[in-house]
């Protein structure tokens, strides 16, 4: 995997979203935090980089955009054997218990409802960072098996 985490390399964030100004938030405030940001407008134009370009870190998606929106993207993130292992936070207006469960089952490493909190975004994308696979697919489980609970309770 082609992925710009080593030792000495600064980790790098590709953030998705097509609002222009959730970009600007994210980018300033992860740039503060020690990430190089990179951008993309939607599911699309990021899928378009991560074919060709260098892997990031981690992924910020979000889901509503026009084009290839953010569950499209992800599906199309796990299925590709190249960016199946890149850790994505999900971070959407959608935050019903039923879109929580699709997007844990559709395998991303984090959930963040908008509004978010600057500092829980700030600690997923580290955490994320750091986190090995194996801890990820745990931590995955876990949250896909509440997700399914709560989902259950409002149906």
């Amino acid at each position: 995997m082609d992925r710009t985490d080593d030792a000495n390399a600064e980790p790098t964030v590709l953030v998705v979203d097509d609002a222009p100004d959730i970009r600007l938030l994210i980018r300033e405030v992860l740039r503060h935090s020690g990430f190089a940001v990179t951008e993309a407008e939607d599911g699309g134009q990021a899928l378009e980089r991560l074919a060709t370009g260098p892997l990031p870190t981690v992924i910020v998606l979000d889901v509503q955009m026009p084009g290839v929106d953010g569950w499209a993207t992800l599906e199309a993130l796990r299925a590709d054997p190249r960016t199946a292992g890149v850790p994505v936070v999900l971070c959407t207006v959608r935050s019903h218990p039923a879109d929580q469960l699709r997007a844990w089952e559709l395998g991303c490493d984090a959930f963040l409802g908008k509004p978010f909190s600057i500092d829980d975004l700030i600690r997923q994308v580290q955490d994320l960072a750091r986190a090995d696979l194996d801890a990820r697919l745990v931590n995955r489980a876990r949250h896909l098996a509440l997700a399914r609970s709560e989902a259950a309770a409002v149906s």
